[in-house]
């Protein structure tokens, strides 16, 4: 769809009289996901509006990002105020092309992104992330200063309640009918038998250990200490001072409650892009030290932590993509093969959430 009909729409809600000028930042459209952002120019001062009609994107949600921005900024790091619509409320709603939008407005960041959309796979990037100051394993210094406020955020507790976060597990996410890794698992097993139904014993006996290894984890996870997370750092929403560091994150569209647990592993398994040597065990592992200097793992987490590790690598994203793109029996088996060896490993978390005192 055409958005800078909605979006000017959007600018009038916020500002009074002439809207100022209007410059379209980004915007997408998937099934049931329309969202678009523009900088919004006014005497000189730039700010964003933004627009979404989906399922999760609600003025309950909104009033929630508050809290993690006011809090997140009290822990040093940057994340851009919203401003009130002229109504005096954070988020305002509108009809426009047959869609209810939800739109609200924000600062515009004062500081670079880790990376652009413009930039992403581009050796130019790698070429400038590889130039930023480097922690003592390798990889750049704000990969492990954006974890550190994961992990305070983390030991503040913020109270959730509002929406969960879009990786968020064992429970939907807001509009979604399970969370995303039993998703895979059946679009997996669809394709398994809509494609290779030979395969579909052995299928059978992977999925019966993968829901094994979930139901221990359900039997645990209700009892996680859960907190607020921006839950969407990849490197297009990171800001950086100018020497390279961590300066905060934007977007908060994923934003929500979630466990400390989950936060710290999937910032392991999602990772970063650009110039990063760590496996995603070994960051996974890094990600837990750097939750255990703020606040103390609990006897419940760290039996958690194996089980949630196996549950999100062993059959997510990448495996579906790959069943997809298999053109044999042999290549769909393969996958399957991996799944089964994911769910046999047993990663020793440990230490890493119980380091011993320096």
């Amino acid at each position: 769809m055409e958005f800078d009909g909605a979006l000017r729409r959007a600018a009038q809600l916020f500002v009074s009289g002439d809207a100022g000028s209007l410059t379209l930042l980004s915007k997408s459209e998937r099934e049931n996901d329309f969202r678009a952002a523009a900088v919004l120019e006014e005497d000189g001062v730039r700010t964003v509006v933004k627009i979404a009609s989906n399922a999760f994107t609600t003025p309950r949600r909104i009033e929630g990002w508050e809290n993690l921005i006011r809090e997140s900024h009290a822990l040093g790091a940057y994340m851009p105020a919203l401003i009130p619509s002229l109504s005096g409320r954070l988020s305002e709603e509108f009809e426009f092309d047959g869609k209810i939008f939800t739109a609200w407005r924000e600062e515009f960041a004062p500081y670079p992104l880790a990376q652009t959309d413009e930039e992403f796979g581009m050796d130019a990037y790698k070429q400038k992330d590889a130039a930023r100051p480097k922690s003592e394993d390798g990889s750049p210094a704000w990969q492990g200063e954006l974890i550190a406020l994961y992990a305070k955020l983390a030991a503040a507790r913020l109270p959730g309640g509002w929406g969960m976060s879009g990786y968020v597990r064992l429970v939907p996410f807001d509009g979604e009918e399970t969370d995303e890794v039993e998703e895979c698992a059946v679009k997996l097993g669809a394709e398994i038998e809509s494609r290779f139904p030979a395969l579909l014993p052995r299928w059978r006996e992977t999925y019966g250990k993968w829901k094994a290894n979930r139901d221990a984890l359900a039997a645990l996870y209700s009892r996680l200490p859960t907190s607020v997370f921006q839950a969407d750092a990849n490197d297009t929403n990171v800001l950086l001072t100018e020497d390279g560091h961590f300066a905060g994150l934007i977007d908060c569209n994923l934003a929500g409650e979630d466990t400390a647990l989950n936060a710290a592993l999937t910032l392991g398994y999602v990772g970063f892009a650009g110039d990063d040597p760590l496996t995603d065990e070994e960051r996974a592992k890094k990600a837990l030290r750097i939750f255990a200097r703020e606040r103390a793992w609990n006897a419940d987490e760290t039996a958690a932590a194996p089980i949630l590790w196996k549950y999100i690598t062993a059959l997510y994203w990448s495996e579906v993509g790959d069943i997809q793109n298999a053109d044999t029996g042999e290549k769909a088996a393969a996958v399957l093969d991996r799944i089964d060896r994911a769910l046999a490993a047993e990663v020793s978390f440990g230490p890493s959430m119980h380091p011993a005192p320096r």
